[in-house]
């Protein structure tokens, strides 16, 4: 037979009072400071750390051995580079000219509201 491990509670206790640590942080950022352009990869880094913590301690994908453990950092690969790709797309878009070389920047049209209502 196997010897089990014992799990302890206070390293849960501890992953989960990281987790607020984390979330609060995240809160103070987003409402109280203002970081500029810096506030959503300020975010982003955060939310992976979170991440990361809860799928490995919460999910308990640090204690399998071989192939399994594979599955997190695979993951995480896939999605940045679905991220990394997307947003390389939606920063590089030029600007779309206008047919009729009506020099006004497209954009969708908002109806203004009537007088008299």
């Amino acid at each position: 037979m196997a010897e089990e491990k014992k799990k302890s509670t206070w390293g849960y206790v501890v992953v989960w009072v990281v987790l607020v640590v984390l979330t609060v942080v995240t809160w103070i950022l987003g409402t109280k400071m203002k970081l500029g352009p810096y506030s959503l990869p300020t975010s982003l880094g955060i939310a992976m750390v979170k991440t990361v913590l809860v799928a490995m301690f919460f999910m308990h994908l640090v204690e399998p051995r071989g192939a399994r453990r594979a599955v997190l950092p695979v993951s995480v690969l896939f999605l940045s580079l679905l991220l990394g790709v997307s947003l390389l797309e939606a920063m590089t878009r030029i600007r779309m000219a206008r047919p009729d070389g009506i020099q006004e920047e497209l954009g969708p049209k908002r109806a203004g509201r009537a007088v008299g209502h």
